[in-house]
């Protein structure tokens, strides 16, 4: 069961990610998109905000506790928080994935 993280493309209020885990992310992120998730996710996408995935953990519920303990959203995020050469990861991901669905 994976950990991720959302990245909400302006800050609800104090709130500039959600960390959570799901059995089924895709699922779970449709949810989340939808408004049916959980109740911070509700309201941001009733402010209009976006949600982005960046970034996943192994490890569950016990890595998403461990994870939260730490109160430091921003320093998890790639995009608030990146690191050297993570532009030309992200890129070469987003391309990765963009030639998958073509082909």
């Amino acid at each position: 069961m994976p950990c991720y993280l959302l990245h909400f493309s302006e800050p609800y209020k104090h709130a500039k990610h959600y960390l959570g885990t799901a059995e089924d992310l895709a699922a779970r992120l449709a949810q989340h998109r939808a408004g049916h998730a959980a109740r911070l996710t509700q309201v941001v996408v009733q402010a209009g905000i976006q949600l982005a995935l960046v970034r996943t953990w192994p490890g569950g519920r016990t890595q998403e506790r461990q994870l939260k303990r730490q109160k430091n959203g921003p320093r998890l995020c790639p995009v608030c928080h990146p690191t050297p050469g993570a532009e030309a990861q992200a890129a070469s991901s987003q391309l990765a994935r963009g030639l998958a669905h073509e082909g």
